[in-house]
């Protein structure tokens, strides 16, 4: 039940923890779109901006040649000096005049140049057209190598084609990608803003009027890559790239940014792509923005929930189960404890009530062995011997089962004194000389000469070496051989009683020390017990700070070995004037 309990709770956590986790992404998603949106925006108002400034150049420019058609080239620089164009626009190639001519018109026009000094000027490509646009004052600016002059603009479609939208519509006209003929940098994509103008007081309400009074046109030659980084550069967002695409040619893009591979393959990537017809001209633009337009806090902020959530999660799931599982833990160890002392308290009370009939019929049964009712046949004296018998043996299991009761109420007190284990053990088996002889075992021993003293409380060490011994004479056939060792090690007192019996097989060797517990084989129907000898005997040892082990093969007999400090160990008391308390069972 505290699994499932921790299990929903952890369902639960993990459930919010997601729905916390998406409501994040998409937060984060709608701020990466907003900041994408914004510099988007940014850059194309900067890069409109940019392309009104040079409008209004070339329409002061314009003004200034369709009133003044004598102006030369030095007239031509002197009047962009001011601007100072290639600091302030370094994407500006250069700024001139294209002079609009009919094949009439070309002798005029270069007897004109001649006139101001232009004596190597010549109109290039060569060749007969119907009309020109001759490129008549270039003033050079960046990446400009100056060698426009005299170029017809006309031999070029995308000029030509520019050109003539800005006479068909009377506004300023944009081309597409182009090849400056100046450029002294080679692959370099420029595109070039051309405006008409016109002869002075001539009407231009139509198209034919404004053709019919075409003078020519002012230009601005502009590098695509400078205009742009120009434009990003102010922004100093490196998450942002563009790629541009001319509506004429689709097949390879006329600019894109440094960065636009390396964005573009980044995940999470923002793209817009959108077709714009402006100034005559069609583009397709594609923006990418990175999720570096957002902070890394910002962009961490739903993992970070989402791990920081599951911990939690694993966190009170953990901890509901081990509430739960530590208050059943403690209820179960309450009602155990609840019936353990039940069953000590009616263990107690049925061994106390059970002893004194017990005893009583032992001092009767002994007065009538004794002769005080009179003289007895020989069959009364074996039938009473029997009887006092088998209530020694009662009262032996009665007493143990008083000091289990006592034990398991931690009430036994060991009281140690110095103490000959030797001598002990002499007088444990003088007390069973008589059950060895019955049958015909052979008890040897193997002590040092010398008495070998350990501080032991003497009564339940007494009992330890009985309850060996006892089981060792009863689980050893007749004419058996049991062994008693005692030899002193290293701070601590050995003691091994073994015998050629029964033996116990491995797998009973794990419970032979619990309560209540019997093994069972050949001999064990024939012999009383109450299975708590070797429970009591283990927990006297341990109290005594010591250990007790067995090895034994079934049929080949067992040897139980005890291991007990020399000296007092700190929980035992040791009374100046020990004795034994007036809580000891009656001796049998």
């Amino acid at each position: 039940m505290h699994t499932l309990v921790a299990i929903l709770v952890f369902a639960v956590g993990v459930g919010a923890t997601l729905y916390y986790w998406k409501s994040l992404r998409h937060g984060v998603d709608g701020e990466l779109d907003l900041a994408y949106t914004r510099q988007r925006q940014m850059i194309a108002k900067s890069m409109q901006e940019r392309i009104e400034v040079y409008q209004n150049f070339l329409r002061g420019s314009a003004g200034l040649v369709s009133l003044n058609m004598g102006i030369d080239q030095a007239a031509w620089e002197k009047y962009h000096q001011p601007y100072d164009i290639a600091r302030n626009y370094p994407d500006v190639e250069g700024v001139g005049v294209n002079r609009y001519l009919r094949p009439d018109d070309i002798p005029a026009y270069m007897e004109r140049r001649k006139s101001q000094g232009d004596n190597d000027f010549q109109i290039f490509p060569a060749g007969e057209r119907p009309e020109y646009s001759v490129i008549t004052f270039d003033a050079r600016y960046t990446g400009n190598n100056g060698r426009s002059r005299g170029f017809d603009a006309y031999t070029d479609p995308a000029r030509k084609k520019a050109m003539q939208e800005a006479v068909r519509s009377n506004q300023m006209t944009i081309t597409g990608k182009v090849n400056l003929v100046s450029e002294s940098r080679q692959n370099r994509s420029s595109f070039i803003l051309y405006m008409p103008f016109y002869r002075a007081g001539m009407p231009t309400d139509t198209y034919e009027q404004r053709q019919a009074s075409l003078l020519g046109f002012v230009f601005i030659a502009v590098d695509a890559k400078t205009f742009i980084e120009s434009v990003m550069n102010t922004k100093q967002n490196p998450n942002i790239a563009i790629q541009v695409f001319d509506a004429d040619s689709l097949d390879k893009p006329a600019y894109e940014t440094d960065n636009f591979a390396s964005v573009s393959r980044q995940p999470g990537i923002k793209t817009e792509t959108y077709t714009a017809t402006g100034y005559g001209h069609t583009w397709r633009t594609t923006f990418a923005a990175s999720p570096g337009l957002l902070s890394e806090r910002e962009r961490q902020l739903p993992s970070q929930a989402l791990w920081r959530g599951l911990i939690t999660c694993v966190f009170f799931a953990g901890l509901v189960w081990y509430l739960i599982t530590d208050r059943e833990r403690k209820y179960a160890k309450q009602k155990r404890e609840e019936v353990q002392t039940a069953k000590d308290d009616l263990l107690s009370l049925a061994s106390h009530q059970l002893r004194t009939p017990a005893t009583v019929v032992k001092q009767y049964v002994g007065m009538l062995l004794q002769g005080y009712a009179g003289k007895l046949s020989d069959q009364q004296m074996e039938m009473l011997n029997n009887a006092y018998d088998s209530n020694e043996r009662q009262l032996e299991i009665i007493n143990q089962l008083l000091y289990v009761a006592r034990l398991d109420a931690g009430r036994i007190r060991l009281h140690a004194k110095k103490t000959d284990i030797a001598s002990l053990i002499r007088n444990v088996a003088r007390d069973y000389s008589n059950q060895i002889a019955e049958r015909e075992q052979k008890l040897s021993f193997n002590l040092p000469k010398r008495g070998l003293f350990s501080e032991v409380d003497p009564h339940y060490m007494r009992m330890v070496i009985e309850n060996l011994l006892s089981n060792a004479i009863k689980y050893t056939p007749e004419r058996g051989d049991i062994e008693i060792t005692l030899r002193r090690l290293p701070g601590e007192v050995m003691m091994m009683v073994k015998d050629t019996g029964v033996g116990i097989e491995r797998a009973a060797q794990r419970s032979i020390f619990e309560k209540f517990t019997r093994v069972e084989n050949e001999l064990s129907t024939d012999v009383n017990g109450s299975g708590v000898g070797l429970y009591l005997t283990k927990q006297i040892v341990e109290l005594h700070g010591g250990s007790i082990e067995v090895q034994s093969t079934a049929g080949k007999g067992a040897a139980f070995t005890v291991y007990m400090p020399v000296h007092v160990p700190l929980q035992v008391h040791k009374p100046e004037n020990p004795k034994t308390t007036d809580e000891e069972p009656v001796a049998a």
